[in-house]
């Protein structure tokens, strides 16, 4: 066998799990952050195609963050407070803990920040969950329609240029409308 039918075979037992598998998948993720989410991503489109497989990514990715927020929560996290020390991103972490929700909105929109740790550090801050909630849907339903565009077809990504910047445009320009609303949101909080 070749890597084409193991791939396959792959993809048809996911299919035979149905949604649950497809929900599943991103559950794990924020779990065990080694998983490449691009990955799950991609074969949910390419299972479920392209708005179920988004449907079911955002559905499992957004349950994993906030089950994973409130188990550090209830936990804590010694080895997470160390993890967090040592991160590249320690900076961008510390402003997370001074209550600055505008900053976790913007990383969690990036598909390569580390989701395991901003969940980690919104939850040793003792956000309130409304809060954590209202930031995580929004910016993970951002994050997952760039994945979910580029694994409708990776080929077709490199194929048609004009389709792929007018996306990536398009997720600018919501990435930038959303930290506004954040921030009025921000301002009206702390009046």
């Amino acid at each position: 066998m070749n890597y084409t039918e193991y791939t396959e075979i792959f993809l048809e037992y996911i299919e035979m799990g149905g949604p649950v598998v497809g929900v599943l998948l991103p559950v794990m993720e924020a779990f065990f952050p080694m998983l490449p989410l691009i990955a799950l991503v991609i074969i949910n489109v390419a299972v479920f195609g392209f708005l179920f497989g988004y449907l079911y990514s955002w559905i499992g990715t957004c349950l994993g963050s906030f089950f994973l927020f409130l188990v550090l929560r209830r936990v804590g996290g010694k080895k997470l407070e160390t993890k967090i020390q040592k991160s590249k991103y320690r900076g961008k972490l510390e402003k997370i803990r001074k209550k600055k929700l505008n900053v976790l909105f913007f990383l969690y929109c990036f598909p390569f920040s580390p989701s395991f740790l901003l969940s980690g550090t919104a939850a040793l801050t003792n956000m309130k969950t409304e809060e954590f909630l209202s930031i995580l849907l929004p910016s993970k339903l951002i994050m997952l329609l760039s994945l979910a565009f580029i694994g409708e077809s990776v080929s077709s990504f490199f194929e048609n240029p004009m389709k792929s910047v007018f996306f990536i445009i398009i997720i600018i320009l919501i990435n930038m409308l959303s930290k506004f609303l954040f921030e009025i949101y921000e301002k009206h909080k702390n009046n």
